[in-house]
């Protein structure tokens, strides 16, 4: 996996960097930390060496981190050379001026003026220092620089009591942000309309007929997409048992067949890509009750079949066009993976057999990706993320020009 430097400078969100290092190890980064001066006042750099295994350096012209013997004076040099990313989180206000006016005091500066690996930059400061002229110079300064990526604040609660802009971005906000710098442009000016989650059918005020669906591998689809550098993912979600960054994604909800149906007729021309990962339930009530019904010793319902979203956008694709559609069958039955793929007029159907490690829920999952080109692609079990990743690498690579 990736080289990361994390540079942490004097901000009060430096007392998040433990949690973030953490993260992005468990994400499967190699990371190494470079304290300025002013972060140690906010964060100890015995909990940052303990996390990293001594991967920690505080000064220029020593080598700081345990381990390490001292006097090599051009680790900036060999530090610039060891990462794969730089990502400066939180940035001071003092940190976007020296960066911007190319100033080179400290081991971080030195690195930022050295690297051109890409650069990842998330301010954190008081609301009206975020506003202020200068700084908002800086960073349209900054952003002019090809390698740079700038990973703007959220809004909320700061250390001045205020609620203001100003807040360090979320680690899921700065972990795609990662994602997007390292990865290969493969979906660059494509627009992607994603269904996600479980349609739930209500029977009465309060009971509904869905499954077991949480949209865990349509939100690691929707993360591959936007590091692939996607224009736009716009996800049309169910119900979702896991967290989508808003700021990353467009989000339309739609909670039934019938209104997912509806939300992807008025979406779907303005894509490029669609896939279809939302476990849309096959069936609605006959009859919908206004009120809760009283239990009853025994109780009859009449189901009837609700539309079928992948099939109509066969029907009505427009030219250009992609169709990636999922089957969850059980083992041993790719053939009838194979038959949906003809009869719904898709491009790729991902095979995913059911059992305890894949499927709905799970954190793992294994698919066979099959194609209309008479492609044949087994992605062995792995984490939904690696695997979703590889999914859209493979189909990004392998779908030949469309008409």
């Amino acid at each position: 996996m990736a080289h990361l430097l994390l540079g942490v400078t004097g901000s009060i969100a430096a007392y998040k960097a433990p949690l973030l290092v953490r993260r992005l190890q468990k994400a499967g980064y190699t990371v190494r930390v470079v304290l300025t001066r002013g972060a140690e006042a906010f964060v100890s750099p015995l909990v940052l060496e303990t996390l990293t295994q001594g991967g920690v350096y505080k000064d220029l012209w020593t080598a700081s981190a345990i381990g390490e013997e001292a006097g090599t004076w051009t680790q900036h040099t060999a530090l610039a050379q060891w990462a794969d990313a730089i990502l400066i989180a939180p940035a001071t206000a003092h940190t976007l001026a020296k960066l911007a006016q190319g100033y080179c005091d400290d081991l971080l500066s030195a690195l930022a003026l050295t690297a051109r690996k890409p650069l990842l930059i998330a301010p954190a400061m008081e609301g009206h220092m975020y506003r202020h002229p200068f700084v908002q110079a800086n960073l349209r300064r900054l952003a002019r620089l090809p390698w740079v990526t700038l990973i703007p604040p959220g809004r909320g609660f700061l250390a001045s009591g205020q609620s203001d802009i100003g807040r360090l971005a979320a680690p899921a906000r700065i972990q795609a942000a990662i994602a997007r710098a390292l990865a290969p442009p493969l979906l660059r000016g494509k627009k992607i309309l994603l269904t996600a989650g479980a349609t739930r059918e209500p029977w009465d005020a309060v009971r509904f007929l869905s499954n077991g669906s949480t949209g865990r591998m349509a939100l690691a689809l929707a993360q591959a997409a936007y590091a692939f550098h996607a224009k736009e993912v716009h996800v049309l979600a169910g119900h979702l048992e896991v967290p989508f960054p808003p700021n990353l994604f467009r989000i339309t909800r739609a909670y039934t067949a019938q209104a997912m149906l509806e939300a992807f007729q008025r979406l779907y021309a303005d894509y490029d890509w669609l896939i279809f990962a939302a476990a849309v339930s096959d069936y609605t009530f006959a009859e919908k009750l206004p009120t809760k019904h009283k239990k009853t010793d025994t109780l009859t319902l009449t189901l009837k079949a609700t539309p079928d979203i992948l099939e109509w956008a066969g029907v009505h694709r427009r030219p250009g066009q992609l169709l990636i559609g999922f089957a969850l069958e059980p083992p041993g039955e790719e053939q009838t993976a194979l038959a949906k793929l003809h009869r719904k007029n898709a491009d790729w159907i991902a095979y995913n057999p059911i059992s305890d490690q894949t499927g709905m829920g799970s954190a793992t999952n294994a698919l066979t990706l099959l194609s209309r080109w008479n492609h044949r692609h087994p992605l062995p079990l792995a984490p939904k993320p690696t695997l979703a990743y590889e999914m859209l690498k493979f189909i990004a690579h392998a779908t030949p020009p469309l008409a």
